[in-house]
């Protein structure tokens, strides 16, 4: 199980990455990613790697959730909420 922060009308997912350069996206929609991929305008699954850890950022609707691996420590979470505050609107 995994530990989700939600953002209601999400920025665009490529402006939201540019503000964190330690941010690189790996996989898009199940599918490996060479490294330093843009990100895509159409997508549902996205999985980063940061400094703390892997994310998944899930897309529904103008909704995007950030979530952790359940077993996340301090620094998994700080970021999660990085993360979550460069999609706020």
């Amino acid at each position: 199980m995994g530990l989700d922060v939600t953002v209601d009308g999400a920025r665009p997912l490529a402006e939201a990455l540019a503000a964190l350069p330690e941010v690189s996206i790996v996989m898009v929609d199940g599918a490996l990613v060479m490294p330093n991929t843009m990100a895509p305008a159409r997508w549902s699954d996205v999985r980063v790697k940061t400094p703390a850890g892997t994310f998944a950022l899930k897309r529904n609707g103008d909704a995007v959730s950030v979530v952790a691996f359940g077993n996340a420590d301090a620094a998994a979470r700080a970021m999660q909420e990085k993360l979550a505050a460069a999609l706020r609107p």
